[in-house]
């Protein structure tokens, strides 16, 4: 029942958003507005100054590999289904990448804070900094060289270097290592304006779902949301069995994994010649399954 309690006032939020939007209440440059902001400021500052919060001894190195390692294992297994059936360029690339580039920033992190709390908010910061770096640069080579846009594979990299999330991921890891504090004042400024991250990208998410792309999507939609929402957390139970990792310390991680697709991933695939009406069909149906999913991790583990 606690599990409920937690995970449906988030979708609740995500809901609003959708309904905001469809009732005209909010519009689709104040979306776009909205997004920037967050994507620009609160978004990295709660990444920034969830990793300061820290400790590096609480994330180890296995807990890294149970993140890391079923990411590429179920990217290369999509990649090969994909291959087997006949799908080919943009398609080949939208599926591969979606099966794997979770909403870890936007969905990931408001269940790990309003699941778990600062402690879950703590260690899953230090996880997403390394999934952040990975997801970002596997899905852009992959959507690059699937749709024969070579030219643009490098400078679409260093465009991902380039972005907020990733800077605000590497400062805050580098500090944290090195031990340089940062001063309280700015510390609990940044905390005001990452406090807006969470709430604003919920509704942001509800808004942008779009119903009727799953319609024309379905199947290749739904094979990708089952491989999303349970094959990639499960790979990472296993890995966590094999090296007896507890499930409830891993808990964090399998989260992460189990997270719906990231909304990024139908702007990659709009800018590397991926197919955009698949990426926007499951974003949507993996966001509308994921509550059920995330119940089921979360018992599972605990």
């Amino acid at each position: 029942m606690a599990i409920i309690e937690t995970i449906v006032p988030i979708f609740l939020i995500i809901i609003f958003g959708y309904f905001l939007r469809q009732r005209g209440l909010i519009k689709a440059h104040f979306i776009q507005e909205a997004n920037r902001f967050v994507f620009l400021f609160s978004l990295p500052l709660l990444i920034f100054t969830g990793i300061m919060k820290s400790d590096i001894k609480d994330v180890g190195l296995t807990n890294i590999l149970a993140v890391l390692l079923p990411t590429l294992v179920i990217l290369c297994f999509a990649f090969l289904l994909a291959l087997a059936m006949g799908l080919k360029k943009g398609t080949l690339g939208s599926f591969v990448q979606t099966a794997f580039h979770g909403n870890i920033t936007y969905i990931g992190l408001a269940v790990l804070y309003y699941m778990l709390g600062e402690e879950g908010l703590k260690k899953g910061s230090l996880l997403i900094g390394f999934l952040i770096l990975m997801n970002n640069t596997l899905a852009i080579t992959i959507l690059s060289w699937t749709s024969q846009k070579h030219d643009t594979m490098w400078k679409s990299l260093v465009s991902v270097v380039k972005t907020p999330l990733i800077i605000a991921t590497c400062v805050g890891m580098l500090l944290l290592y090195l031990g340089i504090p940062v001063p309280r004042l700015l510390m609990k400024s940044m905390g005001i304006l990452a406090n807006i991250a969470l709430p604003m990208a919920l509704i942001i998410i509800g808004a942008s779902m779009s119903v009727g792309t799953v319609k024309s999507s379905f199947k290749l939609s739904g094979i990708v949301a089952l491989m999303k929402l349970m094959v990639l957390p499960s790979l990472s139970s296993l890995f966590c069995y094999f090296f007896s990792i507890p499930l409830s310390d891993a808990l964090p991680g399998i989260i992460l994994l189990a997270t719906p697709t990231a909304t990024t991933s139908f702007i990659l695939a709009n800018q590397l010649g991926g197919n955009t009406e698949l990426a926007s069909g499951v974003i949507t149906l993996s966001t509308l399954l994921s509550p059920f999913a995330f119940t089921f991790w979360v018992y599972v583990a605990r």
